[in-house]
């Protein structure tokens, strides 16, 4: 969300700054006698100011694509249209719409809209000023596309990278405590608007620290990350994986009522402890589930939570020490 607003902040600051330096284009087109450019390139900048100004009224909310799309077709019709008149000049204006567009713009729609474009300009140049000038421009075109392409692919692989590192775990793989607390609100959101159950299912390892003293921290790790791939291919589509703490996981349940929570519970723990599990000779496993209930806040449902999963390990050590007598 914060990438997200970042991005929204910059993009309002290019297209203000867009704005201005076709300002300045427009003065030195009126000096140099291009009075039709000047006429021409005055819609840009009620364009570009409008742009901002709706992005900063709307920047609380998802940043709408349908301006950005509008906004880079407007630009290049407009450099299209004043390409018979002005070929050289418009065609290194058109130069700048690849990284423009692929800033504003998902890489798919933007790669679309270029390669249109390109072929436009190829093709107008070349019936203009022949077809040597036409595949120059073509070519020129297409190397800028090239490049700024690559550079967005980067740039996007980078920031899945980035949020994938703030939302993970990165000894289990499993999403991290405060992704946690965003996932578990936005549901609880959700099944107040449409009064679906919401399940949580708590996983403890029991003598986790034990089991770090007897075979080290690394082959613990590599069992958790084993552990977390396991668990997910129990659980449902759509039912994600969290770790709290060392050796508290939970399971957030979407449409899942409590007796359902209640079963998948039992399976997943039975079968978890039922594989084999290196170097550790015996997994086992404290278990709790909890469904929200209407009016409950994410905080309470947490801590109804952990004080049925720590009510269960008392039982379970109460048992224990029965059974040994």
């Amino acid at each position: 969300m914060q990438q997200q607003q970042l991005t929204l902040r910059i993009q309002i600051i290019l297209y203000t700054l867009a704005a201005f330096a076709i300002c300045i284009l427009i003065i030195d087109q009126y000096r140099q006698g291009l009075y039709s450019l000047v006429l021409s390139n005055a819609i840009g900048v009620p364009a570009f100011l409008f742009s901002a100004i709706y992005l900063y009224i709307n920047r609380d909310h998802n940043p709408p694509l349908w301006v950005h799309h509008v906004l880079i077709i407007f630009l290049a019709s407009l450099a299209l249209y004043q390409l018979a008149d002005y070929p050289r000049l418009m065609t290194h204006y058109l130069y700048a719409l690849p990284l423009f567009s692929f800033f504003c713009l998902p890489i798919l729609n933007a790669t679309v809209i270029n390669i249109i474009v390109a072929a436009i300009t190829a093709l107008m140049i070349w019936s203009g000023l022949g077809w040597e000038e036409g595949l120059r421009a073509g070519t020129n075109y297409c190397l800028f596309l090239g490049s700024a392409w690559c550079y967005a692919y980067l740039t996007q692989i980078k920031q899945n990278s980035l949020r994938r590192l703030a939302l993970t775990d990165q000894v289990s793989g499993a999403y991290n405590k405060r992704h946690f607390y965003h996932t578990l609100d936005r549901e609880i959101s959700r099944s107040e608007n449409s009064n679906d159950p919401i399940s949580l299912i708590a996983l403890t390892i029991d003598d986790y620290h034990q089991m770090m003293d007897i075979h080290g921290r690394r082959s613990i790790n590599n069992f958790l990350a084993l552990f977390t791939e396991r668990g997910r291919n129990i659980i449902r589509a759509g039912d994600e994986v969290f770790r709290l703490e060392e050796d508290l996981f939970i399971l957030l349940l979407p449409h899942c009522p409590n007796d359902g929570a209640i079963v998948l519970m039992e399976r997943i723990k039975r079968n978890l402890q039922q594989q084999p599990w290196e170097p550790i000779p015996e997994l086992n496993l404290s278990t709790s589930a909890a469904t929200w209930a209407t009016g409950e806040t994410s905080q309470e449902l947490q801590k109804r939570l952990l004080q049925s999963l720590t009510k269960q390990q008392k039982t379970t050590l109460q048992l224990g020490a029965f059974s040994e007598q």
